[in-house]
């Protein structure tokens, strides 16, 4: 959470997938990876036979060199790189080229890109993605905002206060190494976990998990080279003991709360993982809850027997803060593809991010964002909320709560200096900033301690009402803004989305809508996301990508699949204002069941005018009210900010009390208009809904179809053609779903980059996506270039599985070095497939011959299932033998003289298609 060691921040413009292939090459690229034995393209031999590739640009700390996959970026740092939530970028002449991989001593970033013009780099920096743009085009109002005249009455509740069991502790520590990490290529990482039990609660108890996020993980000592577990006279930071007081507060009210470390995934995802760490750290949540099981039922004797029967884990809430939030996003969805899933019913996402743009279904959900972050500055947790509000139908409740003067730190004790000495941190970049600045004189900054408080009360507050059924606290998340007075100044701002079988939606702007009109001097478009990004969008832009704009940012993973529509409603000229015209359906004119009329609004990132909007109700005998927003909510107001801290623009929501409307007869509503003033700026609009009596609705486990995108391995060509990738569920669709596919990541002319919607009907199980590939007869530096592919944003019947991939481009016209000289080329990838057929293939048998089984000198192996002409690499228990080019019709014959095995007994043989991924798998027996 400390700032970089070379004080360079900037706006990931091209928030990217660069670090996901280089990590694909070097840890989980089966399908695109070299065997260890090719050289790159420019490469010389060093003293001990092995090959380097000559830098073809290079720095005092940095080199560019052409590898497989592109050129790959290097930059060494002066000191180890400080461990937080955003992700690392390289910049390379101030053009930011991706995320960058980490090594295990956090002293080297690497980037490989398809870019051509870091061969000619002049300088490489280290900057980090989530890092708002710190220049805003005007200065925003700093003082406090006007309250409306008909605030909400705070709650007398206090979620935070005891409860009326005692506490006692179970803590349990298994080892640094106690379990595998999904996707760390075999890596171990800790057990470790605070308990807070409820003492005599009767009864089996609900669950909540806690998951700290990314911070440093071991200080001080000599460092491990392995970087995890910690080395010699190292701290092993105890992040999982930062939400002490919330989890007390939880177990003396009967929630078992454990609070799980983290730290190996901590010091090894910058290396190691292709998502930022969230598959590793949800499945790490889903270790414990199985360890917990095993505990209630008495079969876990590493575990103290207080638990023993103890635990309905059919109950289960999870908090994650941090790249944590990310990690119980992902372990929600996770656990719906069990077999007997856990029973999570609320996840509670604190100072989030939200690299893959996922989609969380049937599960209570509040979002909540710190407004002085200074780690994930661009608040891109909102798009948990904005996402998943609409996308599936379902029936529960989802907030996302604006902490004004909070900071990304300060929820978490042990990241808070003056409460944990060692490698704590305030994130925040500018202490004399007037809106978020520690020392400025009317700062909006909340102290550690009344931060701390917020946070204990949100969490606590939440899986009470979630987990505990104490309806008292509904109202801190619904959206009606009452927060609980213990709280005292602090202030929250609270938008919400209510259970879909009771909520009325009357205009969500997430299309064109030719029934809504304007009149006036003002215009209406429907938007979205921001300008700027690297593939051409449906939708005009909602905002400028150098705004702070949390509900349009582009995501690392996604940087160009469209983000919230909304509805831009322009003035024309200052001299008059106008209306927005919002039809209301004949079977939807009684409005007299509800409670209010609600709609999402912000100023839009140009204007310095508060959206001073009114809203009208009109009914069939052509009466009308009208009230103005500001009386009943602050959603339209601008938030505050400065240059050095530009302000967010975020749609925030207003809720309107129906019986304010007097004067009209509300069972016969034929309209409703939103009056814009004259002198007002732009407006965005989202979400006009009649809300009924709050409720959580009816959050459920429901098992879903998981969508992945495969790897794709092609020949160049020699003219413009289309290839096909593969968006493959898990199981054939039981009801029409779309999935977002993304690949914008391509800075040379080989590839056009494409975003595009893919949906499936019932009974598809698979949809080929196609790319426009620009081949030629040239030949170029690099032997391979590798274009990241993702899958985001599922809406209706399916969720995010293995959403991650490459298409990777093999150079069939030859291969030069940086100087000219010939050299190698990558194995021969065939001719491709179907690729449906080839992403839904499964390993083929091996025909193993031994010239004798005694003394087994000959081996022959045979198979089919490959690409006509490709490379097959064949290996006998792990060692390699050689290659052999499948026929025209995908066959396999492979021979040697080597001994495959001295050894007596069973060995087991593999055969992979370099182009297909195709995999074999044979045995045989030696005596």
């Amino acid at each position: 959470m400390n700032r970089s060691p070379r004080r360079r921040s900037t706006v990931a413009l091209h928030v990217a997938c660069s670090a996901l292939v280089a990590g694909a090459l070097a840890v989980g690229g089966a399908v695109v990876a070299l065997p260890a034995s090719a050289a790159p393209a420019n490469s010389g031999a060093t003293a001990n036979g092995a090959t380097v590739a000559a830098p073809v640009a290079e720095g005092d700390d940095w080199t560019v060199t052409t590898t497989d996959g592109g050129y790959t970026v290097t930059l060494d740092l002066d000191e180890p790189l400080p461990l937080r939530a955003a992700a690392p970028v390289l910049v390379v002449d101030g053009k930011d080229i991706g995320v960058a991989q980490t090594s295990l001593d956090q002293r080297q970033l690497t980037v490989t890109t398809t870019d051509p013009a870091v061969a000619d780099a002049d300088s490489v920096e280290q900057g980090w993605t989530g890092d708002a743009a710190r220049r805003a085009t005007g200065e925003a109002a700093t003082a406090p905002q006007a309250a409306p005249t008909e605030a909400p009455v705070p709650l007398t509740d206090d979620p935070s206060a005891a409860g009326q069991y005692s506490v006692v502790r179970a803590d349990y520590d298994l080892g640094d190494e106690a379990v595998t990490l999904a996707g760390f290529g075999g890596r171990k990482g800790e057990m470790r976990a605070a308990v807070f039990l409820p003492k005599d609660a009767p009864g089996k108890r609900p669950v909540a998990v806690f998951l700290h996020g990314r911070h440093e993980a071991c200080v001080g000592g000599t460092p491990s080279r392995r970087a995890w577990p910690c080395g010699p006279g190292q701290t092993d930071i105890p992040s999982y003991l930062g939400y002490n007081a919330a989890a007390t507060v939880l177990a003396s009210h009967g929630t078992v709360v454990v609070s799980i470390s983290a730290n190996a995934i901590n010091s090894l995802d910058g290396t190691l993982a292709d998502d930022g760490g969230a598959t590793a750290r949800g499945q790490l949540v889903l270790d414990h809850l199985s360890l917990l099981q095993r505990a209630d039922a008495g079969q876990e004797p590493r575990l103290s027997p207080l638990l023993t029967g103890k635990l309905d884990l059919t109950d289960v809430g999870l908090m994650g803060h941090s790249r944590g939030g990310d990690g119980v996003v992902r372990a929600a969805l996770l656990n719906m593809q069990r077999t007997n899933p856990f029973g999570i019913k609320a996840v509670l996402p604190l100072a989030p991010t939200d690299f893959g743009r996922m989609t969380l279904p049937d599960t209570n959900l509040a979002v909540v964002l710190p407004a002085c972050d200074g780690d994930v500055s661009d608040l891109q947790g909102q798009h948990f909320f904005d996402d998943s509000r609409t996308a599936f139908g379902d029936d529960v409740l989802r907030s996302s709560v604006l902490v004004m003067g909070a900071n990304h730190n300060f929820f978490n004790t042990t990241w808070t200096p003056g409460k944990y000495p060692k490698a704590s941190s305030d994130d925040w970049w500018d202490e004399s900033d007037a809106v978020c600045g520690s020392k400025a004189k009317k700062t909006t900054r909340l102290s550690s301690d009344a931060q701390y408080a917020v946070g204990t009360s949100l969490i606590s507050g939440f899986f009470r009402l979630t987990l505990g059924d104490e309806q008292q606290f509904l109202p801190m998340f619904d959206g009606s803004n009452r927060q609980p007075a213990a709280l005292g100044k602090a202030d929250l701002r609270v938008s919400a989305s209510l259970p879909g079988s009771s909520r009325r939606d009357l205009a969500v702007f997430d299309h064109k809508d030719p029934a809504i009109t304007t009149t006036g001097s003002i215009t209406s478009a429907t938007c979205a996301s921001t300008d700027s990004l690297p593939t051409k969008q449906g939708l005009p832009a909602c905002v400028s990508i150098s705004s702070n704009v949390p509900d349009y940012t582009p995501a690392w993973l996604a940087a160009s699949v469209p983000s919230t529509p909304s509805l831009h409603v322009t003035p024309i000229g200052a001299k008059s204002g106008g209306q927005l015209h919002i039809p209301v359906a004949a079977g939807s004119a009684d409005f007299s069941g509800f409670r209010a009329l609600s709609l999402r609004v912000a100023p839009d990132d140009t204007t310095s005018t508060n959206a001073d909007v009114s809203v009208s109700i009109h009914d069939a005998a052509g009466a009308v009210a009208t009230r103005k927003l500001s009386d009943v909510s602050r959603a339209g107001q601008l938030l505050p900010g400065t240059r050095n801290s530009p302000r967010k623009t975020l749609l925030q929501q207003a809720q309107i009390p129906l019986a304010s409307f007097t004067g009209v007869d509300l069972t016969t509503v034929r309209e409703v208009t939103i009056d814009v003033p004259k002198q007002n700026g732009g407006v965005l609009l989202s979400d006009v809904a009649l809300l009924p009596a709050s409720t959580l609705g009816t959050p459920a486990v429901t098992d879903r179809p998981t969508a992945r995108i495969a790897d794709r391995f092609v020949d160049e060509g020699s003219r413009r053609a289309w290839v096909s990738a593969a968006a493959v569920l898990s199981r054939p669709a039981e009801t029409a779903t779309t999935v977002f596919f993304d690949l914008d990541q391509s800075y040379d002319s080989r590839i056009r980059p494409t975003v595009q919607p893919v949906t499936f009907q019932p009974g598809e199980v698979c949809k080929a996506v196609r790319v426009a590939v620009n081949g030629d007869r040239q030949p170029s530096e690099t032997r391979t270039s590798a274009y990241p592919m993702t899958l985001s944003n599922t809406q209706g019947g399916s969720v995010i599985g293995d959403s991650i991939g490459a298409l990777t481009i093999r150079e069939d016209d030859g291969v030069r070095t940086w100087s000219g000289r010939p050299a190698a080329s990558a194995p021969a990838v065939g001719t491709p497939g179907d690729a449906c057929t080839e992403a839904q293939a499964t390993t083929t048998a091996l025909t193993t011959t031994l010239g004798s089984a005694s003394r087994p000198g000959t081996i022959a192996v045979s198979g089919s299932g490959y690409r006509a002409g490709e490379s097959v690499a064949v290996s006998i228990d792990r060692t390699s033998l050689g290659r052999a080019t499948a026929d025209a019709n995908g066959k396999l014959r492979f021979k040697t003289t080597k001994a495959g095995t001295s050894a007596t007994g069973s060995h087991v043989v593999h055969a992979l298609g370099y182009g297909s991924g195709q995999r074999g798998r044979g045995t045989f027996t030696t005596r």
